[in-house]
């Protein structure tokens, strides 16, 4: 039996568990393994690097997120804008774009394993959220399944 869900889905889980990892892999980074550092060409190549994949990833977090609200408090599924290329968009934006920006302005080798970690957890948990969307939209949501990736855009398909 699958329970309501909050339009944030299983998010709060999935950042919580997420944040645990990061804070972890951090301080082992920090006060254990400070050299395992990596630097693309220089230190400011990783900083504007890491810049524009956070901006990104903000944008990418934020549209949707306020987006959503228009749909789910109409009960209503949302399959334009970004949710067109994306079905979990907000999540892709952290694992994708946000995660890997700051992993590359702090430079931590260790740090590369966060967005790893995090769409291992993403796997893990987003089969509540897809069956709650299932239920609540049936054929609808099976066919939008069906045609647009999770986390990875579906750009060639357009």
């Amino acid at each position: 039996m699958v329970s309501e869900m909050t339009r944030w889905g299983v998010g709060p889980k999935f950042m919580l568990i997420s944040v645990v990892y990061a804070i972890v892999i951090f301080i082992l980074h920090l006060f254990w393994f400070p050299t395992l550092s990596f630097v693309i060409i220089s230190r400011e190549v990783n900083l504007i690097l890491g810049i524009i994949l956070i901006i990104v990833g903000l944008l990418i977090f934020l549209i949707p997120a306020i987006t959503i609200d228009k749909y789910f408090y109409k009960g209503k599924l949302c399959t334009t804008g970004i949710y067109s290329f994306i079905r979990h968009p907000i999540y892709g934006a952290w694992i994708v774009f946000i995660i890997p920006g700051i992993v590359l302005i702090r430079g931590s080798l260790l740090g590369i394993s966060i967005p790893f970690f995090m769409y291992v957890v993403f796997k893990i948990l987003i089969p509540d959220e897809e069956e709650y969307l299932e239920k609540k939209f049936g054929k609808e949501y099976l066919e939008y399944k069906r045609k647009v990736n999770a986390i990875f855009p579906t750009i060639w398909r357009k």
